[in-house]
């Protein structure tokens, strides 16, 4: 892909997903999730949703951990299982691998993030996320 053509890929999507900058994260999720295609009707696209939001509030705390702390949040708060939680996400991420727009998310971070040979596991797509999120609140497109 040509220089030219990935910088518009990526001034598309970033329109899309971040739009003015006046947008809260929760809502800028939500709509960089509906832009890679994860299916709204998934449980799991609202704990992965919940899971990368509170990865980015707790960006202070570098060690956060998946099973101890991340997915007992998220299943506190959506009143379920830690194990519903990580099985949830991980069906809704191989969900959107083989069906959705995952790739798109390499036109965000402007590198290949997401690999075509395997589907990212819970830890590294929450974490890109987050990570991504953290940039736009640097760069002023997030509240």
């Amino acid at each position: 892909m040509s220089d030219t053509r990935a910088e518009t890929n990526f001034q598309i999507l970033h329109n899309q997903i971040v739009g003015d900058g006046s947008h809260d994260a929760s809502i800028v999720v939500g709509r960089l999730l509906n832009a890679l295609v994860f299916k709204s009707k998934l449980v799991g696209t609202a704990y992965l949703k919940e899971a990368v939001l509170y990865r980015y509030e707790q960006s202070d705390n570098a060690r956060l951990s998946l099973t101890k702390d991340v997915y007992p949040a998220v299943a506190n708060k959506l009143d379920t299982t830690v194990n519903r939680v990580e099985r949830a996400i991980r069906n809704t991420i191989n969900d959107c691998h083989v069906n959705g727009n995952l790739y798109a998310f390499n036109d965000l971070m402007r590198g290949e993030v997401i690999k075509p040979q395997y589907s990212p596991t819970n830890g590294e797509l929450i974490s890109s996320i987050a990570s991504w999120l953290q940039l736009e609140r640097q760069q002023n497109y997030i509240k």
